[in-house]
């Protein structure tokens, strides 16, 4: 699960696109995910990104983390769902029934529906579409890559327009954290295991985890000050113009893959439109 956040430094066709490129790519599929609503249309929209990770090439404990992500995601949408179906008539199973002391009146009683659950597994597929675009651009997206293609968006002479400094700068950390905290709270379990902590049974992994919320809360107070001090020693917003060692510029990759951005995202947005786009309920 730590290498989930990470970026992985290779030479292949997906990494040497523009940033910005990729960061539009990953607000169409966005996009589509939320007018499709269809669930061909949806099961497509999150098929289409997985050819871009067959050119990642990303190793089989990679591919594990993400299958267990994704699959995590949609039995929970599933679980809720079948519990909270909004449109359910006639429940499939009953967990606590109406006249059940407290609960029971209440909650109306807990009820599970068949149709809730399958909706659930449709609705997962946005959430999963969107994910799996944004951890591909992590993984193939250098942070100060990230943090250029965010500022300098877009330019029109030679002035560039985006996102302050601070924004891409703190969307950027933000990324870089999700691994250091999986790295140091494997660290701070394995060292309590070590002096004898027992992490089999659910009282066990419940005092474990108050264990590990102080120590995992001061690496990450620590681990951002020095983060701080690094930025003010490099003179972070001393300039309002900075400079960048590397210039963006797009090359005949990146106008492909633009070209089909926007085949991709026209399409989807017709079928929208003509009347496979919105919610489905009852299915």
């Amino acid at each position: 699960m730590r290498g989930i956040f990470r970026y992985e430094q290779k030479e292949t066709i997906i990494h040497s696109i523009d940033p910005r490129v990729k960061l539009i790519w990953v607000f169409s599929v966005s996009t589509l995910t939320i007018t499709a609503g269809v669930p061909w249309v949806l099961l497509a929209i999150f098929l289409s990104t997985l050819p871009f990770w067959a050119l990642l090439r990303p190793s089989k404990e990679k591919i594990k983390s993400i299958a267990f992500v994704l699959f995590t995601m949609v039995f929970g949408f599933m679980i809720s769902q079948s519990l909270f179906y909004y449109w359910g008539e006639t429940p499939t199973f009953t967990i606590i029934p109406a006249y059940f002391p407290v609960i029971g009146p209440i909650t109306g009683g807990i009820h599970v529906y068949m149709e809730g659950a399958v909706y659930g597994f449709i609705q997962s597929f946005r959430f999963m579409a969107s994910v799996s675009a944004a951890l591909l651009l992590v993984a193939t997206t250098h942070p100060s890559e990230l943090i250029a293609g965010l500022v300098r968006f877009i330019q029109i002479g030679k002035r560039h327009f985006g996102f302050p400094s601070e924004i891409a700068f703190m969307v950027s950390s933000a990324v870089s954290f999700a691994p250091s905290m999986i790295e140091e709270s494997l660290i701070t379990i394995n060292a309590m295991q070590v002096r004898g902590l027992k992490m089999k049974g659910i009282t066990n992994k419940i005092i474990a985890l108050k264990h590990l919320f102080f120590p995992l809360v001061i690496n990450i107070l620590r681990t951002g000050r020095q983060m701080a001090i690094a930025a003010d020693s490099r003179a972070f917003r001393a300039t309002k113009n900075r400079t960048y060692l590397n210039e963006l510029k797009l090359g005949r990759a990146d106008y492909i893959f633009l070209s089909y951005i926007f085949v991709f995202m026209g399409t989807g947005l017709y079928l929208s439109f003509i009347g496979y786009g919105g919610t489905v309920p009852g299915i």
